[in-house]
């Protein structure tokens, strides 16, 4: 039984190699990357639906569809405060489809406003805009392998999209999501508005005890209102006690060229 396992092991690299050069030819991809039509900077997050299949945009703004066999086809980009861009295409374009949003603009009534955002239905509505990025599971190499009872086998699709681009995008997307979820969840409890309520702090120094003493998003989970009050006043004793050795100002983003 274990002699039939050696021919599949001997001749894999062989099949790897004759493999590769063809998988770009097995289907073509519909590729492009999005602007932002003011400042020229790709946008990330933009939602790219093509017929019945959908997308978002990565980091770099850029976006990869599978190839749809029927044409003409609607395709269309939006997102959050732009406006949505819709495209007919009656062919698979030849080079790297370029498209430019651009902001929406609004007339509005002098208003007044009782209410605040709610970061948990905010938190909940990007789940929702984005399950797919979220839920995204990176496809292992070892998942490729399947045991039979003739031997070893390969699946070659699944082996490739292991080291796929496309998977490289999803996973850094998934972490930008993240990473911004936890970023808006530390700003809409720690402000400054709540700084000043709990110390005397001179507007001039404000802004580096914000950024100074900005706790992490960890430590925020472990935080419960009474918690993060009992942190600023104890911060701020210690920020007027030993003033001299914090910053003066908050550090510059800037760079020299």
């Amino acid at each position: 039984m274990y002699h039939r396992c050696f021919p599949i092991f001997r001749y894999l690299p062989l099949l790897l190699c004759c493999a590769f050069p063809f998988q770009k030819g097995w289907s073509q991809n519909l590729e492009g990357i999005v602007y932002d039509q003011h400042t020229g900077e790709a946008v990330r997050g933009v939602s790219i639906t093509w017929g019945t299949m959908r997308t978002v945009s990565d980091i770099a703004g850029r976006f990869r569809l599978p190839n749809s066999t029927r044409f003409p086809v609607m395709l269309t980009a939006s997102h959050i405060g732009y406006d949505s861009v819709t495209i007919k295409l009656y062919a698979l374009p030849d080079t790297l489809l370029r498209i430019f949003l651009s902001g929406k603009t609004f007339d509005l009534d002098e208003v007044t406003v009782l209410g605040k955002r709610n970061s948990v239905q905010d938190s909940l509505w990007m789940r929702r805009e984005f399950n797919d990025q979220f839920n995204f599971k990176p496809v292992k190499p070892w998942e490729s392998l399947t045991l039979s009872p003739v031997g070893i086998g390969v699946n070659l699709n699944v082996l490739f999209a292991s080291f796929s681009r496309e998977q490289k995008q999803a996973k850094r997307l998934k972490s930008a999501l993240i990473r911004d979820e936890r970023e808006d969840y530390v700003d809409r409890r720690f402000t400054k508005a709540t700084i000043q309520t709990q110390t005397e702090i001179r507007d001039d120094e404000l802004d580096v005890f914000h950024w100074y003493f900005r706790p992490t998003y960890d430590q925020l989970m472990d935080f419960n209102e009474y918690d993060l009050l009992l942190y600023i006043q104890e911060s701020y004793r210690d920020f007027r006690a030993h003033r001299d050795k914090y910053p003066k100002n908050v550090p510059s983003l800037d760079r020299e060229p």
